[in-house]
């Protein structure tokens, strides 16, 4: 995966294929599938390049088909649904060997005025982020030092901002989270980022109230879907507070959401379920 920001933002450079068709790189990579956050964000940008400059992404539904292999561009058809007055849709399918392993359908608005309201980012039991364990560390003390897949997101910075919890409201995770150096200035980027990043720890919290890890052989694991919200502009290279929460495990199937906070208000929401197969 991307060794520092530059790989990283080099993932949504996107090569135009014909008027709705784009071709995405892939980055070099341990996995023997791609990552979902990675298809998600490069989805995105796809969806993306169709769309008038000043609307800008609010939300996205999608729905993970197959695996991705690293070994072979991802190709993008767009479908643009409808351009009204101030909202766009369109529908993405990534599609790997002729098959499609993805789909993605989003919605993009010109800003605008209206009534406002934000729940607070909260601090109590919070960690300072210069105080804060990285995940890297606590991934290490875990499974140990030997696990070359830690260098996966060098990219970024993820620290854990509290221990993780288990009570009458489910599991529950928090954590700091930014790109290691500063980004560029446009949106997309950083709204692309963020999606990418929201795929990083989010099933992992459907884990905490059991006896298995979502890293171990003894569990086969995999994102189904993938929902998420943007309430406000965001800065990817300054701090995010994850706040993430499992409130349900059933079926082979975990289900997971999150807030992200920024300054103090809510800036995004997700919510995502994903397998979770005792082998």
């Amino acid at each position: 995966m991307p060794k520092d920001v530059a790989g990283l933002v080099g993932l949504f450079e996107l090569e135009q294929i014909d008027d709705l068709t784009w071709r995405g790189p892939q980055p070099d990579t341990l996995f023997q599938r791609l990552f979902g956050g990675q298809v998600l964000a490069q989805t995105l940008v796809a969806a993306s390049r169709s769309v008038a400059a000043d609307r800008l992404i609010h939300s996205l539904s999608s729905y993970f088909l197959r695996p991705g292999s690293p070994d072979e561009p991802l190709v993008f058809e767009e479908e643009r649904v409808r351009d009204g007055s101030t909202f766009s849709n369109r529908r993405v399918v990534t599609k790997q060997f002729g098959k499609a392993i993805f789909v993605l359908q989003a919605s993009f608005q010109e800003a605008e005025p209206g009534l406002e309201h934000t729940a607070q980012q909260p601090y109590l039991g919070l960690t300072p982020p210069d105080e804060a364990r990285s995940l890297r560390d606590v991934l290490e003390d875990t499974f140990g030092s030997h696990m070359e897949i830690l260098s996966e997101w060098d990219a970024l910075d993820v620290k854990l901002a509290a221990e993780p919890t288990n009570d009458e409201n489910g599991a529950g995770l928090r954590a700091w989270v930014r790109t290691k150096t500063e980004m560029p200035a446009d949106p997309l980027l950083h709204n692309a980022v963020l999606a990418y990043l929201s795929d990083i720890t989010l099933l992992s919290v459907t884990t905490i109230p059991h006896q298995v890890q979502l890293m171990s052989p003894n569990l086969q694991s995999a994102s189904i879907d993938h929902s998420m919200w943007f309430h406000r502009p965001i800065k990817t290279d300054q701090w995010l507070l994850y706040d993430m929460r499992s409130p349900s495990a059933a079926g082979a199937r975990g289900f997971c959401v999150g807030r992200l906070y920024q300054n103090g208000v809510t800036v995004a929401s997700c919510a995502q379920e994903g397998l979770l197969r005792l082998l």
